[in-house]
């Protein structure tokens, strides 16, 4: 595995793990209760996952796949997960 492919698993795996977590859906059911801010997280998320998913489709350079990887792990950093029900 090259140094860079590394990297994107790695970032990846930050990823995989907040969804494993159950964060997403928490959100999802804080969006359902009405929450605006868990709606317009869910909004920007899948956004960039299909920006994501347009990279890795088409192949795009390396920068573009870590760039937008990393928006990606930003966005989940910076998001405070609803706790409770």
């Amino acid at each position: 595995m090259k140094s860079h492919d590394m990297k994107k698993s790695i970032n990846m795996e930050f990823i995989e793990e907040w969804i494993a977590e159950n964060n997403f859906s928490k959100i999802c059911e804080k969006a359902e209760q009405g929450d605006r801010s868990c709606a317009l997280f869910i909004n920007k998320f899948i956004n960039e996952l299909n920006m994501l998913h347009f990279h890795l489709h088409n192949k795009s350079h390396t920068r573009k796949v870590s760039f937008q990887i990393k928006k990606i792990e930003d966005l989940l950093g910076n998001f405070i997960t609803p706790v409770g029900n």
